[in-house]
């Protein structure tokens, strides 16, 4: 879940102009043996301090019980603290014992207001134990007996604290037996009710997702085509480059090519292709945000999306002109630090807060897709089934046998293939409801464009449509410059 914290926050903190992150903030709960174990935290935390990731500080609160599963500190970090990844971060950690209540709740306040000083990610460590097993299953004694031969002899937190405010005088012990029951009493209920209970999804609907922008130019929902009269007025906006800007020769020449391609109609390429379809739907008013290595240049020099100026300091996205000034949709084409797992995460996060920005990752080349598996599997072909959550993030897996060796090469479309749940009774019916039925009910999209028009309409259809799905697009390496497949006007 930590980057997909992350993502949530940055969408919501993007699109409430909320610049300094003053009123959205990230929370993250982890247990002490996954926080110094899983690889992922780590690559959440790097987003901390990246520009077109970071959320301005997170604060992470640990819970502690110095037992991950049945494996004890020793065994399962290097460091004394199980915090000790913090320092990475130059992030103050605070180390509290989760015997004593209002020191916890007086050190959480603490590092809240930290965190909204100082813009930074902090951490609170609450040293507690475990008073049962891993499970329910479980019996610790088989593994830790000495330590729970000490917890047994160890008042509960509830049982120590109560007492001592009875000793004080600020509560009394009617008050205390009452406050049990009714808390028992409440469970009960709940448990009653939680056996009845029929989940609505659309009881459980953000905010954001009541306003699922429908497109109210070029036609209907279902239509993703655009006049070519407007493809060729924003191509004169997206495809110049201004005076002044020093850019290399060679994608100024790049530029000048798919300038003429639109204004001819001739051999509109994948990139030149791809470039419409973001700027159409800047137009439309969505928002557009492709993430991953690379993604600003291009793993194969194709894109050039954000162009660097050769004498001066200074980037040029010639995309950003396509947006009037005053507009609150956003363009961010983001290169992102060296993570599948955790970049990925933190996109699909952005998708689930905003419905209406075209959210992509692309993995350098296809099979970087394997570093991500897990939030595929668990979030991405299963979250809308689960929680009833949906999410229109748009996988881009570079897919193909030529060049780079073995390891650069398959994504695997067999494994999407796989993890998709369509209804075989629905394929082939030939009558068009029920296929528009099919794509809503699936779980994910699978999609290998054979021409630079399909992968135009694909990107466009996203946001074109009044619900969201992911979207699995194989981009062929090798047809990224092949003449055969670029499109006609």
């Amino acid at each position: 879940m930590n980057p997909i914290v992350c993502g949530k926050v940055r969408a919501v903190q993007d699109f409430t102009k909320d610049i300094q992150g003053d009123r959205g903030v990230g929370v993250i709960i982890h247990g002490d043996a996954s926080f110094a174990g899983q690889g992922v935290v780590y690559e959440t935390m790097q987003f901390a301090e990246l520009h077109k990731y970071k959320t301005h500080g997170v604060v992470h609160i640990v819970i502690n019980n110095q037992l991950g599963f049945t494996t004890v500190p020793k065994d399962a970090r290097s460091g004394l603290f199980c915090t000790d990844l913090a320092k990475s971060l130059d992030s103050p950690v605070f180390h509290v014992n989760a015997d004593e209540p209002e020191l916890v709740e007086g050190i959480i306040k603490l590092a809240f207001e930290y965190r909204q000083k100082f813009k930074k990610d902090v951490f609170v460590d609450i040293i507690g134990y475990r008073r049962y097993g891993h499970n329910e299953l479980d019996q610790p004694g088989f593994t830790q007996p000495l330590m729970y031969k000490t917890i047994e002899k160890t008042l509960p937190v509830f049982e120590k604290y109560s007492r001592k405010l009875i000793a004080d005088g600020v509560i009394d012990e009617k008050y205390k037996q009452d406050l049990i029951k009714k808390y028992f009493s409440d469970f009960d209920k709940a448990y009653e009710n939680s056996r009845n209970h029929v989940f609505n999804r659309y009881d459980w609907i953000p905010k954001p997702w009541e306003e699922i922008r429908l497109p109210s130019l070029w036609g209907n929902v279902k239509d993703t085509g655009v006049p070519i009269s407007i493809l060729r007025e924003l191509s004169d906006k997206i495809n110049v480059i201004p005076d002044g800007f020093h850019t290399h020769p060679q994608i100024r020449k790049f530029y000048e090519q798919r300038h003429a391609a639109v204004k001819e109609g001739l051999q509109i390429d994948f990139a030149t292709s791809e470039a419409l379809a973001f700027a159409s739907l800047l137009y439309e008013g969505y928002g557009v945000r492709l993430s991953g290595q690379d993604v600003e240049r291009g793993t194969f020099s194709h894109r050039h999306s954000v162009l660097k100026d050769q004498t001066e300091n200074k980037s040029y996205t010639p995309l950003q002109s396509v947006i009037k000034e005053g507009e609150s949709h956003n363009l961010s084409i983001c290169n992102s630090h060296l993570s599948e797992f955790g970049v990925l995460g933190f996109e699909y996060g952005y998708s689930l807060a905003h419905p209406n920005v075209l959210v992509m990752w692309e993995a350098q080349f296809g099979d970087f897709a394997n570093g991500a598996q897990i939030m595929i599997d668990n979030y991405i072909s299963s979250g809308e089934s689960k929680w009833g959550v949906q999410s229109g993030v748009t996988l881009l897996l570079p897919h193909g046998m030529d060049g780079q060796g073995p390891e650069h090469s398959s994504a695997r479309i067999e494994r999407f293939l796989q993890l998709s749940d369509d209804d075989l009774h629905k394929v082939g019916s030939g009558k068009r409801e029920k296929l528009k039925d099919q794509i809503r009910d699936s779980n994910i999209q699978v999609v290998q464009c054979s021409n630079t028009a399909n992968y135009f309409h694909c990107l466009r259809r996203q946001m074109r449509r009044p619900f969201r799905k992911p979207l699995i697009m194989f981009n062929s390496k090798k047809l990224l410059r092949y003449k055969g497949v670029s499109y006609f006007f």
